[in-house]
């Protein structure tokens, strides 16, 4: 898992999807919202634009991805994200490949609160329980990258 800054981009310039995901979003006039579905390179980098009330703790399951990585980045308002190792967690809805995503329950690992501007990578492993509320409900807009694994 990763949790950083736009603003330190050019530390993952050896990573190249994910560098590209960075370009795109600095490319962004004023961080201007893209198209409901932006295809970067095929199936292996597209992003969506994901606009959601963020909700109690308890009302959110972990997700999990066999097949990509998922770059979460929050244009307005915040969102708590926990994390966990999938190995931890039990299975609460059974892995869907043609969704890719399996939903989980369990103990968080860490809990990050994403702000404009920063984003969270979650690799296969790390399950993330996302649209997490800090005090109270409120609208989120983040953009949500699905980077290819290797096969």
């Amino acid at each position: 898992m990763i949790f950083d800054s736009l603003k330190n981009k050019e530390n993952y310039k050896h990573f190249p999807a994910l560098y590209q995901a960075l370009n795109y979003l600095d490319s962004l006039p004023d961080l201007e919202l893209p198209a409901p579905r932006v295809v970067l390179n095929g199936d292996k980098l597209f992003c969506n634009l994901v606009t959601f009330i963020s909700k109690p703790e308890d009302q959110c399951l972990y997700e999990a991805h066999r097949n990509y990585i998922d770059l979460h980045f929050i244009v307005s308002g915040t969102e708590r994200i926990a994390t966990s190792d999938i190995r931890s967690l039990t299975s609460e809805i059974p892995y869907a490949p043609e969704k890719d995503i399996e939903f989980l329950q369990g103990d968080a690992d860490g809990c990050y609160e994403l702000k404009p501007g920063q984003f969270m990578v979650c690799f296969p492993c790390d399950a993330h329980k996302v649209a997490m509320m800090t005090d109270h409900p409120a609208e989120v807009k983040k953009i949500v990258f699905k980077i290819k694994t290797e096969e």
